[in-house]
């Protein structure tokens, strides 16, 4: 797991400062020890005040002193600047993993909850009756994004099906309801869902094989966020998976990790959601290896799938489409800002 090499490096660079901290206090000692060496030889006791030139032995004992000054002040500024230099290095890698917590904290879940309001919808796009319907298969290619831009959430969705499906909210039908239960909260929905007005297709989030369960938990989603066109506006993986799965959830810093500790969280069976920076005009090494490796031109958020055989990184877009190619830790990390994941499982 990710958190693990950072721990390591951590636990590293905090045994590195006590050994040269003591290093450089051993320097120390030998600078002050060698000048009250010097002053004792002279017989003077201790730094006296400048002695008169016609007290030879005393004015050595006096530059030996006047000399250790400086040299011990040399040591203790190096001291200061080894330590300074290490504490930030242990900082930024503790803030590499940063705890994401919710915008809102779940409830207690309730057995008999009234119905969620219809969450307001983007132009062009109307409700229309649809019966939930389950997917014959669930997997990372299980969730499609739609017409609106919250790739967040259905990366999210796909990385969940992928690593660890029993994580997936329970959906079902009630009635005249779709309940949709994710940790400490139950969404009692209308069985509609939103549709393109001039086709009648589902307008959001789908499922290949036409089955609503993606749509439903969309639609719970657009409810907790305060509607669909909020959704289009983006928002972060590591909500979505929390707020999917109730997991402790996490964003990794990809370019001040290094590849290692990329690496190890990218082959863990962790959901994780990987996020590609933008690639802005006079950006033309950034477009070009955009170009070669298939992704986005646009900030986007990616599955993770894991490493191939040659540790190149496997993504899975949740365009269902276009996905990109594998790329080389050493690429993923200049290209992509961050990597957003939950826990699994009690054991990390």
């Amino acid at each position: 797991m990710a958190e693990r090499p950072v721990r390591a490096a951590v636990r590293a660079l905090t045994l590195l400062r006590a050994e040269v901290g003591a290093e450089l206090e051993a320097v120390r000692a030998a600078v002050v020890g060698r000048a009250e060496g010097v002053a004792r030889a002279a017989n003077v006791a201790g730094v006296r005040p400048a002695a008169a030139p016609a007290q030879p032995a005393g004015a050595l004992a006096q530059s030996a002193a006047e000399l250790a000054r400086p040299l011990a002040a040399i040591v203790d500024d190096a001291a200061g600047a080894v330590r300074h230099v290490l504490d930030a290095e242990v900082a930024g890698l503790l803030a590499l993993l940063h705890h994401a917590p919710p915008t809102a904290t779940p409830g207690a879940p309730s057995p008999t909850p009234g119905r969620s309001p219809e969450p307001p919808l983007t132009g062009g796009v109307r409700y229309a009756a649809h019966p939930l319907t389950l997917p014959a298969a669930v997997g990372s290619g299980f969730a499609r994004q739609g017409a609106i831009s919250d790739c967040h959430l259905v990366a999210a969705l796909c990385t969940v099906a992928g690593r660890a499906p029993w994580l997936l909210p329970a959906v079902t039908a009630a009635g005249d309801a779709v309940l949709v239960d994710v940790p400490g909260r139950r969404y009692r929905l209308r069985p509609t869902l939103p549709v393109d007005d001039a086709d009648g297709g589902i307008a959001y989030a789908r499922s290949p094989d036409g089955s609503t369960l993606v749509p439903y938990v969309e639609k719970a989603f657009a409810v907790y966020g305060g509607g669909y066109p909020t959704l289009a506006r983006g928002g972060l993986p590591a909500e979505a998976l929390y707020w999917l799965t109730g997991r402790p959830s996490y964003l990794l810093r990809v370019p001040r990790s290094g590849d290692e500790v990329v690496a190890a969280l990218v082959e863990s069976a962790q959901p994780a959601v990987a996020c590609s920076r933008p690639f802005d005009e006079g950006d033309d090494a950034g477009a070009a290896a955009a170009l070669r490796y298939r992704l986005a031109p646009v900030a986007h958020a990616y599955a993770v799938l894991g490493l191939d055989a040659d540790r190149r990184v496997l993504l899975h877009n949740p365009w269902g489409l276009r996905h990109p190619r594998p790329v080389p830790l050493d690429v993923f990390c200049r290209l992509f800002t961050r990597i957003d994941w939950c826990e699994a499982d009690d054991d990390g």
